[in-house]
């Protein structure tokens, strides 16, 4: 399908109207709507489930209680104001089951209704309801936002998408035309693309009519019902929009049959509002051969010139009776400053005396009294005449006068309207029989017509709102997901403007409490050496319970850890080594016959292997003794053993183990040997200033068996990883200046957003480069912070319906008066406004603990109270009374408190031991005050080197034990 433009109007030869939906097009021809199968439709003669008239499937008529028909803008087709909606009848349940089965068929639908909203209200067009009274789906006009709202809910979350600056709510008839279909929402008002949405899913994909009711105008508050006229109200099937807004007096052009422009050129059509030209394009200079008008049209545009005067001496009286009213409001507001006038009322501009009364709409009249505004409904006066007729803009029937009865023709149709937008004038004339009446009054009449408001809009890129709240865990227990969602409207793309880059969900990984996991063997351990040689031994082995270990009350591992078998069965040999005959380091060598031979002595030693000497001891008899032996401590130890390596002749000592700094002494006798001996310390580079931290930076030396030995971090004041430092006035972490960016660098080096604030998480919501902690206008909508009632939210009108200073684009309750904001199941959805607080698919009225989420309903004591927020669950008191505000109920509190901690003996988790804070890390019941074994890991706590955290086995690879 290609692209396509929108024009309106009847079929005359008064000349072209453009609008402007997605592209700018420029539309000559009008036509008159096609009669085709939509138009069959929409005259009740298809019966193919195509079209549904809400008012025929609901059975509502001019005898339908509640209901009061008038006359509307289509004479053909009844109007409806309604005035008691308790009374309304939904759609029958099998045309309601029709319609949704449609509606998933075709991935959608199109509404249309006809509306005369009353000025500034807020109603509800149409409504499906579920279960219990629960809403799935609602199109809402709201006059005060000025929006067209689609709201739906799915999951349990509540979803606005709000068409903006739609100017429905003023007293005049609009026709609209809603359009879903996959995930694009498109409304048109009249002939006009509004607006256009991304949805954040198919909402018509969950909607259920088992126990649905659809209603017409009737909202699921008294404050939401419609207020005004309706009529033509449908859900449409397998149609395509383009013939629902032809059978609207919308002409739709095809790209490849109207000549388009770019949306940046601006073009300027003269013609005449009465001429109508089959050219577009750019005009030549060169003169043509002929005159382009007619002697015909020529003639007429001097008839409709003369017209254009009247027009023009018309709106001269109107500007010279406004400058007089203006004058008499001068004068009236002068004399409010007198004492004597405090009793006058003020509305929409317009200044009214004590005990005066006006009209406000077509059937509301108002007062003043004694400053106040009472308004109240028009009550008819009864009709003398058996047809009455209802005047457009009127509330009470008449009954007209017969137009031959004066001599005048009846009127001729208004005149197209004198402006495209804004307010302009129209005509009508009527002509009279002189010859035999003397036809008193006008034969021109003159009315205000208004088309809507002129397009000031802007181009605009769309920019994304905040996070939603994160949503409850998938899962109850062990590993599941949270999501939470943002929309592109803050602001809404519009005019071409670009669409939000990124994605309007995310995810995250959430873990609730862990799930019971019963215990496993591990693998057995390899066999233990025999415990003999040869004869007969035992060899054991062992497995571990710990794959897994037995966890949050799972089961433990069943069968026995050890496991033992015989071994080295064979009979023992005669060995004559195993008496070590042999100088200590000399292999013994042994033969089955029991006899042995002794290896040669070690390096400097020197003998027959049983026995042996020391060669230097033996060619320096001065030192009858080993020089290493003699000093015990020449060289440095490991492990309790000296380094000391005898030579021949003398002594040297082996170099510093790794990561000590020393000499490595050597020599010739006892003298020599205590007079340098060897001195080892442990490297130190923060104490030798080996290293290399910066200069603003602190050398912290941890131990000589880490790696690396030391750390760096930068001085108070400074922000860095310690070999790069820069200055940080605020404290926060972040540098005033950027730094230096190292690879996979574990610091902040970016530059400091707010340089003079703390603000370490360097939140800036406008993205300006200037944090929010120093932002006066963090959402960049130009209001400053401490005056904007959505300060992290761009809302530049401040809209506030329910006046708790939160605005309606961050309210969680836009509707009802919810300053604090409160939203217990964290749905996004306000407590105010929520018929499930806790969000336990309980509704609140039948929730017996609406504000703490119990899907079980259990109520013990069987007093309305669940067991979940009943202050004595086991005794029945309905009132919940607790004069001293302790949680328990005055039923069952006997103010027992041994340990004196404020905790009751029955609710302490440590009756006799003092623990207000009543900490139980493992969850079983029991304080950890009075727990023996706070991490339930098996090993007592005054054992455990990890009293919090469950380590069966006690793992400590550095050996410090700690706990």
């Amino acid at each position: 399908m290609g692209n396509w433009a929108i024009a309106q109007g009847p079929t005359t030869s008064k000349g072209p109207r453009a609008v402007r939906a997605q592209a700018t097009y420029l539309v000559v021809k009008l036509q008159q709507s096609p009669n085709g199968r939509l138009g069959r439709a929409y005259d009740g003669e298809q019966d193919d489930e195509t079209s549904f008239d809400l008012f025929e499937v609901s059975h509502i008529t001019r005898k339908t209680l509640g209901a009061k028909q008038f006359r509307g803008q289509n004479s053909d087709l009844p109007a409806y104001r309604f005035i008691r909606f308790d009374q309304l009848p939904p759609v029958d349940a099998p045309i309601l089951k029709q319609i949704l089965r449609q509606t998933q068929n075709n991935e959608g639908f199109i509404f249309v209704a006809s509306i005369r909203q009353d000025r500034a209200s807020r109603g509800t067009l149409v409504g499906l309801e579920g279960p219990g009274g629960r809403r799935q789906f609602e199109v809402v006009s709201n006059g005060r936002a000025n929006t067209l709202d689609l709201v739906y809910w799915v999951d349990g979350a509540q979803n606005v998408v709000s068409f903006e600056d739609v100017d429905l709510s003023d007293s005049q008839w609009k026709n609209i035309t809603l359009h879903i279909h996959g995930e694009n929402a498109n409304l048109f008002v009249g002939c006009s693309l509004i607006d256009s949405f991304i949805l954040d899913e198919p909402f018509y994909e969950h909607l259920q009519h088992e126990g649905g009711r659809l209603f017409v105008a009737k909202g699921a508050t008294r404050e939401s019902h419609f207020r005004g006229l309706l009529q033509n109200v449908r859900f449409i099937f397998d149609t395509p929009v383009e013939d629902v807004l032809q059978s609207r007096d919308c002409e739709i052009i095809k790209e490849e049959e109207a000549n388009t422009v770019s949306e940046s050129t601006e073009i300027l059509l003269d013609v005449s509002p009465s001429i109508t030209t089959n050219f577009i394009g750019q005009k030549t200079d060169e003169p043509g051969d002929m005159c382009e008008r007619s002697c015909e049209e020529l003639s007429t545009m001097f008839q409709e010139l003369k017209g254009l005067r009247v027009v023009v001496s018309n709106l001269i009286d109107g500007l010279q009776k406004v400058t007089e009213e203006n004058t008499v409001m001068k004068d009236a507001l002068g004399r409010m400053k007198n004492s004597k006038e405090k009793n006058m009322c003020w509305q929409d501009g317009r200044l009214f005396e004590d005990k005066e009364d006006w009209i406000v709409d077509s059937c509301t009249k108002c007062t003043c009294q004694e400053s106040k505004i009472v308004c109240h409904q028009i009550t008819c006066p009864p009709v003398a005449c058996a047809s009455p007729t209802f005047n457009d803009g009127e509330c009470c029937p008449v009954c007209m006068p017969l137009d031959s009865e004066d001599g005048w023709s009846p009127w001729s149709e208004w005149t197209e309207c004198t402006v495209t937008c804004g307010t302009g004038t129209q005509q009508r004339g009527r002509s009279c029989d002189a010859t035999s009446n003397p036809c008193s009054g006008p034969s021109i009449q003159t009315r205000k017509c208004s088309l809507g408001k002129c397009d000031s809009r802007v181009r605009q890129n769309g920019g994304w709102s905040l996070w939603s709240p994160w949503s409850s865990c998938s899962v109850t227990c062990g590993e599941g997901q949270i999501t939470r969602i943002r929309h592109c409207n803050a602001p809404v793309p519009q005019l071409g403007g670009k669409d939000c880059e990124g994605s309007g969900r995310e995810t995250q990984r959430c873990e609730a409490q862990p799930c019971p996991i019963d215990g496993g063997w591990g693998p057995w351990s390899p066999w233990a050496t025999c415990s003999a040689t040869c004869g007969g031994g035992i060899k054991s082995r062992t497995r571990v319970c710990n794959s897994p270990h037995p966890q949050y009350a799972g089961k433990k591992c069943v069968g026995e850890d050890t496991d033992s078998d015989i071994c080295n069965k064979m009979d023992c040999p005669i060995d004559g080594c195993l008496s070590n005959p042999c100088f200590g380091g000399v292999d013994c060598n042994s033969s089955p016959d029991g006899s042995w031979e002794c290896g040669p002595c070690p390096s400097g030693f020197r003998g027959n292997g049983t026995h042996c000497e020391d060669i230097n001891e033996a060619s320096f008899p001065s030192f009858a003794r080993k020089t290493c032996d003699m000093v015990s401590d020449v060289c440095y130890k490991v492990s309790g053993v000296q380094r000391c390596v005898n030579t021949d002749p003398g002594f040297h000592c082996l170099p510093c183990p790794k990561r000590y700094k020393g000499t490595q002494p050597f020599g010739v006798g006892v003298d020599a040997a205590k007079k340098h001996k060897q001195v080892c310390e442990p490297e130190n580079p923060c104490k030798d200033k080996s290293h290399n931290c910066h200069k603003y930076a602190e050398c912290i030396y941890l131990s000589h068996f880490s790696d690396p030995m030391y750390k760096c971090e930068c001085r108070t004041g400074y922000a860095g990883d310690g070999f790069i430092c820069g200055e940080d006035s605020d404290l926060d972490g972040w540098p005033n200046h950027n730094l230096v960016c190292g690879a996979n660098a574990t610091y902040h080096c970016k530059k400091d957003n707010c340089p003079s604030l703390p603000n370490s998480g360097q939140e800036d919501f406008d993205k300006d480069g200037q944090g929010d902690a120093c932002d006066k206008d963090d959402d960049n909508d130009g209001i400053v912070d401490e005056r904007d009632n959505c300060a992290l939210l761009y809302n530049p009108r401040q809209f506030d319906f329910d006046k708790d200073d939160v605005g309606d684009r961050c309210d969680n309750c836009p509707y009802e008066h919810n300053p604090a904001q409160i939203d217990t199941d964290h749905n996004g959805e306000g407590d105010a406004c929520a018929v499930d607080i806790d969000g336990d698919d309980i509704l609140n009225e039948s929730d017996n603990c609406p504000y703490v989420y119990n899907t079980d309903q259990k109520d013990t004591d069987m007093d309305g109270v669940g067991d979940q927020c009943d202050n004595c669950p086991m005794l029945h008191n309905p009132d919940q009374t607790d004069i001293d505000n302790d949680l328990v109920g005055d039923q069952c509190d006997n103010n027992q408190d041994i340990d004196e901690d404020g905790h009751q003996n029955n609710l302490d988790n440590c009756p006799y031991v003092a623990n207000a804070n009543q900490v139980d890390h493992d969850k079983d019941g029991k304080g950890d005050a009075c727990d023996y074994d706070d991490d339930n890991d098996g090993i007592p706590d005054d054992k455990d080197n990890c009293r919090l955290t469950p380590n069966e086995d006690q793992l400590d690879s550095d050996g410090e034990h700690q706990n």
